[in-house]
């Protein structure tokens, strides 16, 4: 069987409305179609978590999976097109991880955003093409 898959893909996220947002002026995220590496490399090995009681027994057992949600942005994220803000001495554009990551928290929901749609393909391993 032989798929065919691009290597790069564009999201088009809902910040601010921005999926109401005329196709010119949109925030897009270019991003690298993951693999099966970046997942290694964004997801901790599970690990286990016993909790015990007064008595010291382990009473209850957890499997935790952390996500580096930095990870993530840094190894998937290509670039970001139409983001910028003014701060009043200039216009600051956001077109890197990087860029995000320093950016006013005020954008905050936007890096979440990317970061959930990121793990949705990593933990799914589908990409929604339609997007």
């Amino acid at each position: 069987m032989k798929l065919t898959i691009s290597k790069e893909g564009v999201f088009i996220p809902e910040f601010k409305k921005n999926k109401e947002a005329c196709s010119t002026d949109q925030i897009r995220v270019n991003y690298r179609t993951p693999t099966l590496a970046m997942k290694n490399r964004c997801r901790s090995k599970p690990q286990a978590k016993g909790i015990a009681g007064s008595s010291g027994k382990v009473e209850k057992m957890e499997i935790v999976i952390d996500k580096d949600e930095l990870a993530t942005l840094r190894e998937m994220l290509i670039s970001i097109e139409n983001c910028s803000y003014d701060s009043g001495d200039e216009i600051n554009k956001i077109i890197s991880a990087q860029n995000l990551i320093d950016a006013p928290v005020i954008f905050e929901p936007l890096l979440k955003e990317i970061v959930k749609e990121f793990d949705r393909m990593l933990d799914e391993g589908n990409i929604n093409e339609k997007n």
